[in-house]
């Protein structure tokens, strides 16, 4: 860790985009593991930032916060978990597929309301 370029929390919060309260609310929820430095100064390496990208990207793919807990989990044990993964990641799709159905219906039904209170005139 001597060689690596170590962050504050001000500036893994300005790379990353995310707020200090919310890398600490991440902390919290054992999403993030901070080193901690002098004075117990919340230290973050360039890997830390790359899995804050994986965490952002699975929090807009429709995880939740304890789906990506379990997800990191298993992918921090290695390659063996990869199945697991893949499960876990089919299971999101056809969740999200469920969800985009819903939402057509959803947009069909108004629509079709939309048109028949035009009509209405």
């Amino acid at each position: 860790m001597s060689n690596k370029k170590l962050y504050s929390i001000g500036e893994f919060s300005q790379i990353t985009g995310i707020s200090p309260d919310t890398i600490r609310f991440y902390e919290k929820k054992q999403l993030i593991h901070p080193h901690h430095g002098p004075r117990r100064l919340r230290l973050y390496t360039p890997e830390q930032v790359k899995h804050v990208a994986l965490l952002l990207r699975l929090k807009a793919a429709g995880f939740t916060l304890d789906e990506i807990y379990v997800y990191t989990t298993y992918r921090g044990q290695g390659s063996e978990t990869i199945p697991t993964r893949l499960r876990l990641m089919n299971e999101k799709i056809v969740t999200l597929q469920k969800k985009q159905e819903d939402i057509t219906a959803s947009i069909k039904y108004l629509k079709e309301k939309i048109d028949f209170l035009e009509n209405q005139k």
